[in-house]
Order: C-alpha cells, then sequence, then structure tokens
C-alpha cells in the first residue's frame, strides 16, 4: 500500500471524505445501510487486495478509508497465513475478512474457510469490461436492495465499499446479475471477485 501515491490514496477515498460527511452524519449509517437492525454487524477485521491490481488497491483504499486495516496479497498466501490465519482461525478469536480479489486468492482463502469452520457470507463475480461491469451478486435480501437504491446515487465501488463494510450476519438467500457503468482506461477485460468470510453465526 506505501507504493500507492498520496493522490492516489485522496483521489479513490474521496468517498471517506465526501460520502460519510454528507450521509453517514445526516441520516444515520445503520439507517443508510441496514434496514432490519436484529442481524449482528460482522466485525471486519482485514480486507485483502492483489497487489498490481488496480482495482483491488483502490477497493482496499475506500475500506481503509471506513476503518478497516488491509493486508497485500503478493501471488501467495503464505504471509497471511502465517500472520493472521494460523494464529486466529479456528482458535477462539476468528478474524472475518473481506476483499476484491482474483479468483485465485479467494479459492484458496475458501478452502482454507471450510475447513477452520468459517462461512463465505457474500460473494460476487465482477466482470469488467471496457465500458461496463457485470455483477453476478449472492447475497442477502436485504444487502441486495441496498445496493440496488444505493447505485441510483454513488458508483459501483463506493457503493460495495459502504455495504461490504456493514455487512450483517445473514444468509445468503438470493442470486442477482447488475450492470453497471465503468470507464476502464487499461482497456483490459479481467474479473473479480468480492467476498466476506467470517465465523459461522448461521447456517450458510
Amino acid at each position: 500500500m506505501n507504493k500507492l501515491s498520496r493522490r492516489s490514496f485522496l483521489k479513490t477515498t474521496s468517498l471517506g471524505m465526501t460520502f460519510m460527511a454528507t450521509q453517514m452524519y445526516s441520516q444515520g449509517f445503520s439507517n443508510l445501510l441496514l434496514k432490519d437492525a436484529k442481524f449482528e454487524k460482522i466485525k471486519l477485521d482485514y480486507v485483502i487486495f492483489d497487489k498490481g491490481i488496480k482495482q483491488s488497491e483502490e477497493f482496499a483504499l475506500k475500506m481503509k478509508a471506513l476503518g478497516t486495516k488491509v493486508f497485500e496479497v503478493d501471488k501467495d498466501i503464505s504471509s497471511m497465513w502465517s500472520e493472521i490465519i494460523n494464529p486466529t482461525w479456528g482458535k477462539e478469536k476468528d478474524t472475518a475478512i473481506v476483499g476484491l480479489t482474483s479468483y485465485e486468492t479467494m479459492f484458496v482463502l475458501q478452502k482454507i474457510a471450510f475447513d477452520k469452520n468459517m462461512v463465505l457470507y457474500y460473494s460476487a463475480q465482477h466482470d469488467f469490461n471496457e465500458k461496463n461491469i457485470k455483477h453476478k451478486i449472492n447475497t442477502s435480501k436485504t444487502i441486495l436492495e441496498n445496493i440496488e437504491k444505493n447505485l441510483k446515487y454513488y458508483s459501483w465501488s463506493d457503493t460495495l465499499a459502504l455495504n461490504l463494510n456493514n455487512y450483517p450476519y445473514e444468509k445468503i438467500k438470493v442470486k442477482d446479475e447488475i450492470q453497471t457503468e465503468y470507464e476502464n482506461n487499461d482497456k483490459k477485460n479481467i474479473v473479480l471477485y468480492s467476498w466476506i468470510m467470517a465465523p459461522r453465526k448461521i447456517a450458510c
């Protein structure tokens, strides 16, 4: 994360300055995003990002602006295993993680999570084309409604960060496909995955 310039940080975290100042404090974050207060919110410990993938790094910066610590994956998860997973998963304090990563990163973490009694509470596939993103989302009914509502006013990346930062321990119940506009200056078609893995509190 230190290799990203201060200008890039300020640009990608404008969400933290603008959105939170105008919406979170005027309406209340819980009222804005979570309609059903009976679901406990997942306390995220780390946002995981893939080094060298612009969209993944930008998502991590936005989550950092909202208060979540970041952890970089550089091709393999060996450092993450030794620093986060092995010391906590399956022990008294399980570490909840969120990410926008490659399929490979998500797949490896999901396999370990299954063995450690951790659960995938949310997942989505994001196909980045030159002018749009096609999202295949697996989530709760509450969050899907919030995402659809937020997309009327905010960018996709801001909407994703806001909703994943405030995610409930709620069972995956719905699947949907959404398309959003995206100006891809790299002109490369890529596929990324967003997800949340947290301790098992409900039967998913």
